[in-house]
């Protein structure tokens, strides 16, 4: 059990034992610094209470395999997270690689962005993803394509191009705070549900809800169905009602030393590196894009636009919020450090002004196009 879950022993022992003795919890928070394994240790957890065996990874009933590749019916994955370096990485892997775990690797990270975009969490609310029919379907074949013994070439790069693009597209419609419809769907789906199997529900970035959603999550969790397990998973717990967390049996995950990651990434993607996790999957991230953005909030905000540039409105996820902001003060010091008359106090309020947007989106959980249009609005007054 849990053998995919690296340096974190002392929350896999803790599952394991509650899971053998029979008092797991039916509602749990995973809660912990970002890339610390959260939803790795969900997805499997998931797996085993399914597994009609002893648990272990390579088990072959008929739930796990099935489990393994994140096509479980019974397994409910929601909530926002950018996929798009693990997508990215994993196919650089896939390039390269022609392992099964490579294969397999590269089917997980799609069907974890895949997954957020079930039937069951849209339903009646279809018409929205409409015009994401055309990816979602092309996504779904060539998942299926992905095949142990692929053999390597143009096609393969074809596919693995395509696969990024469309999930890229993908990323771009997935909700950042947790609408109040998909609460109420899958509450009705765990209780309505037709079979006798292990049912999971899987809320990531639990604490990115409006109050609404934050009511009608308490309410399931107050009552939640028999044969059914509620994971949420943060990385700010104190974001969350403690109402909620009252309800919740809590598990701790740890950070990992600069030595695990590198060791995590040499054991999962086949490289050496001398960077941590985040640094690592910064590689697929658009840092230069972020710097081009920057200088163009700065120039429209100089020149008393009331308009903010549309690259920066399509900022949706926090790591590229850190990103934007990071190289906008970095952007806002190179040009004091080249002004021939430096004006302190306008420097201090831009900085000033950039660590409030930074912790209104982090602490206070306001959307990021309000905090980025309070930031250019402060910018714009100056």
């Amino acid at each position: 059990m849990f053998e995919n879950l690296l340096y974190q022993k002392g929350v896999a022992s803790q599952l394991r034992q509650e899971i053998i003795g029979g008092y797991l919890a039916p509602a749990s928070l995973f809660s912990g610094p970002p890339l610390s394994g959260k939803l790795t240790a969900a997805l499997e957890l998931a797996r085993i209470l399914c597994c009609e065996k002893d648990g272990r990874w390579n088990c072959q009933c008929k739930h796990c395999p099935t489990h393994r590749v994140l096509s479980h019916p019974h397994t409910i994955l929601m909530g926002h997270r950018n996929l798009i370096p693990e997508v990215s990485a994993c196919a650089e892997l896939m390039k390269n690689e022609s392992s099964d775990s490579s294969f397999y690797l590269m089917i997980r990270s799609v069907k974890k962005l895949l997954r957020r975009f079930d039937p069951i969490l849209w339903e009646g609310e279809e018409k929205k993803l409409a015009k994401l029919r055309s990816a979602m379907e092309r996504l779904s074949e060539s998942v299926d394509s992905i095949l142990p013994g692929m053999s390597k070439g143009e096609k393969r790069e074809t596919l693995l191009a395509s696969l990024v693009n469309d999930c890229a597209e993908m990323q771009k419609s997935l909700p950042i705070l947790l609408p109040i419809n998909q609460i109420r769907h899958v509450r009705r789906w765990a209780h309505h549900s037709a079979g006798k199997n292990h049912k999971t529900i899987i809320i990531d970035s639990a604490a990115r809800m409006p109050d609404a959603s934050k009511n009608a999550l308490l309410k399931f969790l107050e009552e939640p169905p028999a044969n059914t397990s509620i994971v949420l998973i943060t990385d700010r717990r104190q974001m969350l009602l403690p109402t909620i967390v009252s309800r919740l049996r809590d598990y701790s995950f740890k950070g990992r030393n600069h030595a695990q990651e590198a060791e995590v990434i040499r054991r999962i993607f086949k490289r050496q590196e001398g960077r941590g996790l985040r640094e690592f999957f910064s590689t697929w991230r658009n840092k230069s894009s972020s710097m081009i953005i920057a200088k163009q909030f700065i120039e429209q905000a100089n020149s008393d636009s009331r308009t903010m540039p549309r690259e920066a409105l399509e900022i949706r996820d926090l790591e590229d919020l850190r990103d934007f902001l990071e190289a906008l003060g970095t952007e806002l010091r190179n040009r004091w450090r080249k002004t021939e008359s430096p004006r302190h106090n306008r420097f201090r309020s831009e900085q000033k002004w950039i660590r409030e947007a930074k912790f209104r989106a982090e602490n206070l959980n306001l959307p990021i196009p309000l905090v980025l249009r309070g930031l250019h609005c402060a910018m714009n007054g100056l």
